[in-house]
């Protein structure tokens, strides 16, 4: 079972319901891998793998383009950001004075300490790193860059962004405010089916819980794809279960799909 952290597992960035912890545990007692698959840095979302005791099971991160196992850190995928693309993504947002996040070698670097900047750190305990000047950075291939804007102005940035980039780079949001930009090849559903091959599982045999179109691909990979019930209506309309209302969806998903014994 693959499941989404923020606005799926847990809530407000930290707090993880009971309900959903005591699933996970009775699940993995039962013999089911559980993956952790987040939009957040490798760290952030290992964290949650270690407080959940799921042993070195693998990891999705930055929305799947980079899979390693929790414990010993061992890298499985990496699909960064090509350096021309990102040296285009970055001379635009520049250019539209645009507040981004640059994942390079699994730090985060930001040109300044902004209340974006520190928000983030308080939601997913992910260091910002002020540089100055990102495009110092040219040439590199980072895994993920982040654009951050108010609500409003991110539905207009994803949509722009689909168009400019439009098979050249995976463009998709993650939260409300945040527009990532990652390789084409890149998506959260390619991320499961790589983990269900590597751990010699059918895809079939796989649940997949999320919230936001991020999660939508790998919804939509899943033998069960799961929305939560708040999640935008692609979202529900990919999936073959929506939960309840509420914080426990995915132990709902569990208790219906894994756990039912009947």
């Amino acid at each position: 079972m693959a499941t989404d952290l923020d606005g799926t597992l847990v809530t407000g960035g930290h707090l993880m319901p009971e309900r959903n912890r005591e699933a996970i545990r009775e699940a993995q007692r039962r013999g089911v891998h559980i993956v952790l698959a987040s939009g957040r840095m490798h760290h952030s979302t290992a964290e949650f793998a270690a407080k959940l005791g799921l042993g070195d099971e693998p990891v999705i991160s930055y929305n799947g383009a980079m899979v390693k196992t929790a414990e010993t850190g061992r890298l499985l995928l990496h699909d960064p950001l090509p350096a021309d693309l990102a040296d285009e993504i970055l001379a635009y947002a520049i250019a539209h004075e645009l507040q981004i996040h640059y994942y390079l070698d699994d730090v985060m670097y930001v040109t300044r300490a902004s209340h974006w900047a520190i928000s983030y750190y308080e939601r997913t305990g992910s260091v910002p790193v002020p540089v100055g000047d990102l495009r110092q950075f040219a040439g590199s291939e980072p895994t993920k860059i982040l654009a951050l804007a108010p609500e409003d102005q991110a539905e207009r940035l994803l949509a722009e962004g689909r168009r400019l980039y439009e098979g050249r780079v995976y463009v998709t949001r993650s939260l409300s405010e945040y527009i990532e930009y990652l390789n084409v090849t890149v998506s959260k559903g390619r991320a499961l089916r790589f983990v269900a091959e590597h751990l010699g599982i059918p895809l079939e045999a796989t649940i997949a819980c999320g919230d936001m179109i991020n999660d939508q691909p790998m919804v939509e990979a899943a033998g069960v794809g799961v929305a939560m019930a708040h999640s935008p209506e692609p979202v529900r309309a990919a999936a073959d279960y929506v939960t309840a209302a509420g914080a426990e969806g995915v132990a709902e998903a569990m208790e219906k799909f894994v756990l039912n014994d009947q």
